[in-house]
Protein backbone atom coordinates (compact mmCIF):
# COMPACT_ATOMS: atom_id res chain seq x y z
CA UNK A 1 0.00 0.00 0.00
CA UNK A 2 1.29 3.23 -1.41
CA UNK A 3 2.59 5.49 1.42
CA UNK A 4 1.88 9.59 1.16
CA UNK A 5 5.10 10.50 -0.25
CA UNK A 6 7.09 7.89 -2.20
CA UNK A 7 10.33 7.47 -4.00
CA UNK A 8 10.01 6.01 -7.64
CA UNK A 9 13.09 4.08 -9.60
CA UNK A 10 13.05 4.75 -13.27
CA UNK A 11 14.48 2.28 -14.97
CA UNK A 12 15.94 3.27 -18.61
CA UNK A 13 15.06 6.97 -19.13
CA UNK A 14 14.70 6.98 -22.28
CA UNK A 15 11.66 8.29 -24.47
CA UNK A 16 8.91 7.43 -23.31
CA UNK A 17 10.51 7.31 -20.18
CA UNK A 18 11.32 11.18 -20.15
CA UNK A 19 7.64 12.09 -19.96
CA UNK A 20 7.09 9.74 -17.11
CA UNK A 21 10.25 11.27 -15.10
CA UNK A 22 8.97 14.98 -15.51
CA UNK A 23 5.00 13.82 -14.69
CA UNK A 24 5.96 12.19 -11.54
CA UNK A 25 8.29 15.12 -10.40
CA UNK A 26 5.56 17.13 -11.29
CA UNK A 27 4.21 16.26 -8.09
CA UNK A 28 4.92 16.97 -4.63
CA UNK A 29 3.77 13.29 -3.68
CA UNK A 30 6.89 11.50 -5.56
CA UNK A 31 11.07 12.11 -6.02
CA UNK A 32 12.39 10.18 -8.70
CA UNK A 33 16.22 7.85 -8.83
CA UNK A 34 16.78 6.85 -12.29
CA UNK A 35 18.71 3.69 -13.01
CA UNK A 36 21.13 3.62 -15.77
CA UNK A 37 23.97 1.75 -18.00
CA UNK A 38 25.64 5.72 -18.77
CA UNK A 39 24.40 8.38 -17.01
CA UNK A 40 25.57 8.97 -13.65
CA UNK A 41 22.69 9.47 -11.81
CA UNK A 42 22.37 5.87 -10.11
CA UNK A 43 24.43 3.37 -12.34
CA UNK A 44 23.70 0.09 -12.61
CA UNK A 45 25.07 -3.41 -14.15
CA UNK A 46 21.71 -4.48 -13.76
CA UNK A 47 22.38 -7.38 -11.91
CA UNK A 48 20.16 -8.00 -8.85
CA UNK A 49 22.59 -7.53 -6.15
CA UNK A 50 23.36 -4.20 -7.48
CA UNK A 51 19.67 -3.34 -8.25
CA UNK A 52 18.64 -4.09 -4.31
CA UNK A 53 21.67 -1.74 -3.32
CA UNK A 54 20.22 1.38 -5.05
CA UNK A 55 16.48 0.04 -4.06
CA UNK A 56 17.67 0.15 -0.30
CA UNK A 57 19.95 3.37 -0.76
CA UNK A 58 16.96 4.90 -1.91
CA UNK A 59 14.15 3.06 -0.24
CA UNK A 60 12.41 3.76 -3.78
CA UNK A 61 8.86 1.92 -3.35
CA UNK A 62 7.90 1.66 -7.12
CA UNK A 63 10.09 0.84 -10.04
CA UNK A 64 8.96 1.11 -13.57
CA UNK A 65 11.05 0.33 -16.40
CA UNK A 66 11.02 2.09 -19.81
CA UNK A 67 14.12 -0.48 -21.30
CA UNK A 68 12.76 -1.44 -24.66
CA UNK A 69 14.97 -4.52 -26.01
CA UNK A 70 14.00 -6.87 -28.40
CA UNK A 71 15.74 -9.66 -27.50
CA UNK A 72 16.04 -12.15 -25.08
CA UNK A 73 18.01 -9.61 -22.59
CA UNK A 74 14.75 -7.81 -21.55
CA UNK A 75 14.02 -11.28 -19.68
CA UNK A 76 17.55 -10.89 -18.20
CA UNK A 77 16.82 -7.24 -17.27
CA UNK A 78 13.48 -7.82 -15.64
CA UNK A 79 14.09 -10.83 -13.86
CA UNK A 80 16.62 -8.76 -11.66
CA UNK A 81 14.42 -5.98 -11.28
CA UNK A 82 11.60 -8.39 -9.99
CA UNK A 83 14.49 -10.44 -8.03
CA UNK A 84 15.50 -7.03 -6.49
CA UNK A 85 12.06 -6.21 -5.62
CA UNK A 86 11.37 -9.59 -3.76
CA UNK A 87 14.96 -9.30 -1.49
CA UNK A 88 13.65 -5.02 -0.93
CA UNK A 89 12.68 -4.31 2.31
CA UNK A 90 10.68 -1.19 0.72
CA UNK A 91 10.67 -1.72 -3.12
CA UNK A 92 7.18 -3.83 -3.79
CA UNK A 93 5.46 -2.76 -7.13
CA UNK A 94 7.03 -2.72 -10.55
CA UNK A 95 5.79 -1.77 -14.27
CA UNK A 96 7.73 -3.24 -16.75
CA UNK A 97 8.58 -2.37 -20.00
CA UNK A 98 5.29 -3.02 -22.19
CA UNK A 99 3.64 0.13 -22.42
CA UNK A 100 1.90 -1.62 -25.86
CA UNK A 101 -2.10 -1.68 -27.43
CA UNK A 102 -3.91 -4.89 -26.16
CA UNK A 103 -1.55 -7.16 -24.68
CA UNK A 104 -4.71 -9.66 -23.26
CA UNK A 105 -5.82 -9.82 -26.89
CA UNK A 106 -2.62 -9.48 -28.43
CA UNK A 107 -0.02 -10.66 -25.84
CA UNK A 108 2.68 -12.20 -29.06
CA UNK A 109 1.99 -9.05 -30.82
CA UNK A 110 4.42 -7.76 -32.04
CA UNK A 111 6.38 -11.03 -32.60
CA UNK A 112 9.37 -10.49 -30.16
CA UNK A 113 7.31 -9.90 -27.44
CA UNK A 114 6.24 -13.89 -27.91
CA UNK A 115 10.80 -14.31 -26.92
CA UNK A 116 10.63 -11.20 -24.38
CA UNK A 117 7.65 -9.84 -22.68
CA UNK A 118 5.65 -12.95 -22.49
CA UNK A 119 7.99 -15.38 -20.62
CA UNK A 120 8.22 -12.40 -18.40
CA UNK A 121 4.54 -11.86 -17.75
CA UNK A 122 4.77 -15.89 -16.73
CA UNK A 123 7.69 -15.28 -14.26
CA UNK A 124 5.86 -12.17 -12.95
CA UNK A 125 2.45 -14.20 -12.81
CA UNK A 126 4.10 -17.40 -10.86
CA UNK A 127 5.08 -15.06 -7.75
CA UNK A 128 2.82 -13.38 -5.39
CA UNK A 129 5.10 -11.19 -3.36
CA UNK A 130 5.64 -7.94 -5.84
CA UNK A 131 2.33 -5.98 -7.20
CA UNK A 132 2.36 -5.44 -10.65
CA UNK A 133 0.72 -4.28 -13.79
CA UNK A 134 0.95 -4.44 -17.62
CA UNK A 135 0.81 -0.53 -18.94
CA UNK A 136 -1.43 -0.18 -22.19
CA UNK A 137 -1.40 2.82 -23.47
CA UNK A 138 -2.55 2.41 -27.07
CA UNK A 139 -0.88 4.02 -30.35
CA UNK A 140 1.61 6.61 -29.41
CA UNK A 141 -0.07 9.67 -30.15
CA UNK A 142 3.46 11.45 -30.52
CA UNK A 143 4.08 9.04 -33.99
CA UNK A 144 1.98 12.22 -35.35
CA UNK A 145 4.21 14.58 -34.63
CA UNK A 146 7.00 16.39 -36.29
CA UNK A 147 10.42 14.53 -34.34
CA UNK A 148 11.65 18.14 -32.79
CA UNK A 149 7.96 18.38 -30.89
CA UNK A 150 8.35 15.20 -29.04
CA UNK A 151 10.60 13.14 -27.18
CA UNK A 152 9.40 9.89 -29.11
CA UNK A 153 11.87 8.54 -31.60
CA UNK A 154 9.77 8.35 -35.57
CA UNK A 155 8.85 4.91 -36.50
CA UNK A 156 8.27 5.48 -40.13
CA UNK A 157 8.44 1.98 -40.93
CA UNK A 158 5.58 0.73 -38.60
CA UNK A 159 2.88 4.06 -37.97
CA UNK A 160 0.35 4.55 -40.78
CA UNK A 161 1.48 8.21 -40.78
CA UNK A 162 5.73 10.15 -41.53
CA UNK A 163 4.98 13.38 -40.19
CA UNK A 164 8.76 14.19 -40.64
CA UNK A 165 8.78 13.13 -44.31
CA UNK A 166 4.81 13.90 -44.90
CA UNK A 167 4.14 10.50 -46.13
CA UNK A 168 1.35 7.84 -45.01
CA UNK A 169 0.61 4.01 -45.73
CA UNK A 170 -2.67 3.42 -44.20
CA UNK A 171 -3.03 -0.35 -43.16
CA UNK A 172 -6.13 -2.40 -43.97
CA UNK A 173 -9.65 -0.37 -44.60
CA UNK A 174 -8.10 2.77 -42.32
CA UNK A 175 -11.98 2.84 -40.36
CA UNK A 176 -10.77 0.26 -38.17
CA UNK A 177 -11.49 2.09 -34.19
CA UNK A 178 -7.85 2.62 -32.80
CA UNK A 179 -6.95 4.53 -29.59
CA UNK A 180 -3.78 6.54 -28.91
CA UNK A 181 -2.29 8.35 -25.88
CA UNK A 182 0.21 11.39 -26.01
CA UNK A 183 3.23 10.78 -23.70
CA UNK A 184 2.85 13.24 -21.39
CA UNK A 185 -0.94 12.17 -20.78
CA UNK A 186 0.80 8.66 -20.05
CA UNK A 187 3.34 10.30 -17.61
CA UNK A 188 0.56 11.69 -16.41
CA UNK A 189 -1.60 8.37 -16.04
CA UNK A 190 1.37 6.46 -14.31
CA UNK A 191 2.00 9.14 -11.60
CA UNK A 192 -2.35 8.80 -11.12
CA UNK A 193 -1.70 5.26 -10.67
CA UNK A 194 1.16 5.17 -8.12
CA UNK A 195 -1.08 7.07 -6.30
CA UNK A 196 -3.49 3.93 -6.18
CA UNK A 197 -3.82 1.69 -3.20
CA UNK A 198 -3.97 -1.04 -5.41
CA UNK A 199 -3.35 -2.52 -8.91
CA UNK A 200 -4.87 -4.78 -11.97
CA UNK A 201 -2.80 -6.89 -13.63
CA UNK A 202 -3.06 -5.40 -16.85
CA UNK A 203 -4.19 -0.99 -17.22
CA UNK A 204 -5.56 0.39 -20.22
CA UNK A 205 -5.71 4.00 -20.87
CA UNK A 206 -6.88 5.76 -24.04
CA UNK A 207 -6.37 9.57 -25.03
CA UNK A 208 -8.52 9.37 -28.03
CA UNK A 209 -10.47 6.43 -29.99
CA UNK A 210 -10.38 7.44 -33.66
CA UNK A 211 -9.32 5.81 -37.38
CA UNK A 212 -6.13 6.32 -39.43
CA UNK A 213 -8.61 7.95 -42.24
CA UNK A 214 -9.63 10.19 -39.97
CA UNK A 215 -6.91 11.14 -38.66
CA UNK A 216 -5.24 11.44 -41.98
CA UNK A 217 -7.93 13.78 -42.95
CA UNK A 218 -7.29 16.26 -39.88
CA UNK A 219 -3.56 16.20 -40.25
CA UNK A 220 -4.20 17.36 -43.93
CA UNK A 221 -6.85 19.80 -42.76
CA UNK A 222 -4.45 22.10 -40.85
CA UNK A 223 -1.09 21.15 -42.62
CA UNK A 224 -1.86 20.12 -46.57
CA UNK A 225 -2.41 16.85 -48.00
CA UNK A 226 0.43 14.22 -47.75
CA UNK A 227 3.07 14.48 -50.66
CA UNK A 228 2.43 10.27 -50.34
CA UNK A 229 -0.74 8.60 -49.84
CA UNK A 230 -1.04 4.71 -50.21
CA UNK A 231 -3.35 1.71 -49.02
CA UNK A 232 -0.98 -1.03 -48.21
CA UNK A 233 -3.97 -2.97 -49.04
CA UNK A 234 -3.91 -1.67 -52.85
CA UNK A 235 -0.33 -2.22 -52.84
CA UNK A 236 -0.74 -5.78 -51.97
CA UNK A 237 -3.69 -6.52 -54.93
Amino acid sequence: MPSDHQIVALAGVGDLGKYICEELLASPLFDVVVLSRRVPVYITDYSPANVLSIFEKTQATTVISSINLATPQYIDVHASLLTACQQSKFCKRLIPSEWIGDSESYPLKPDYYATTREPFRQMLREQTEIEWTLFNPGWLADYFLPKEKTYISPIPDKFPADPNNWRACIRGSGDEPQSWTCGREIGRAVTELCKARRWEQVTYVAGEWSTFNAAIKTLESFYGCFSSLESLATLVN
